[in-house]
């Protein structure tokens, strides 16, 4: 079986030690413009090629589909406790009372009982069925503070492991720190570029 490593420097290396201590296979199977058939590729990519990290977000759409892979992977022996699952908290979730209800839904398609890291991906909160990219007016105010406390409680209740940020700028990142009392895991960057 294949074993993906990211090279730092000279050495190569399998996996990253969170703050936490829980460990984060340095490369994932990232599920965005997965396409039709999301769920064989998902187990295939665990039962085949050997990823144990499965990054999605309920904002492509296929966290069923992958949900329907990682059962079938974990029906081939494939143990939970092995596998890495990421998964996001979308824009238009951004308000306190909206990131537990989004989390479960997530787990709910996703199959799992817990996640082990959940990101907020991007930072700014949007207006329900804003356009993309958004138009005037459908930016809306963002409780960065009280959206990452729901966040922690998450961890809290154990229905995630970790949490982080994606595309934080350092000013919005400083920012959270000073009223975080679980700092971010992870700060995942995307390259529109790629």
């Amino acid at each position: 079986m294949a074993s993906a490593k990211a090279t730092m420097g000279q050495e190569k290396q399998d996996h990253f030690v969170l703050k936490s201590g829980h460990a984060m296979p340095a490369v994932g199977l990232g599920t965005w413009r997965a396409g039709s058939d999301t769920a064989h590729s998902v187990q295939t990519a665990i039962t085949e090629a050997g990823y144990r990290h499965v990054d999605t977000a309920a904002e492509y759409g296929v966290e069923k589909e992958v949900g329907k892979g990682l059962k079938a992977a974990m029906e081939a022996r494939i143990d939970r406790k092995d596998l890495f699952v990421t998964s996001k908290l979308w824009c238009t979730n951004l308000v306190p009372e909206r990131v537990r209800p989004a989390l479960e839904n997530t787990l709910k398609d996703l199959q799992l009982d817990y996640i082990d890291l959940y990101h907020i991906h991007w930072p700014f909160r949007l207006k329900d069925g804003a356009h993309k990219p958004p138009e005037a007016g459908e930016v809306l105010e963002f409780d960065m503070e009280g959206v990452w406390k729901e966040m922690e409680n998450l961890v809290k209740d154990g229905l995630v492991k970790d949490i982080g940020i994606c595309n934080y700028t350092v000013t919005k990142l400083d920012r959270l720190l000073r009223s975080a009392k679980i700092t971010p895991a992870v700060c995942q960057v995307v390259n529109s570029q790629i």
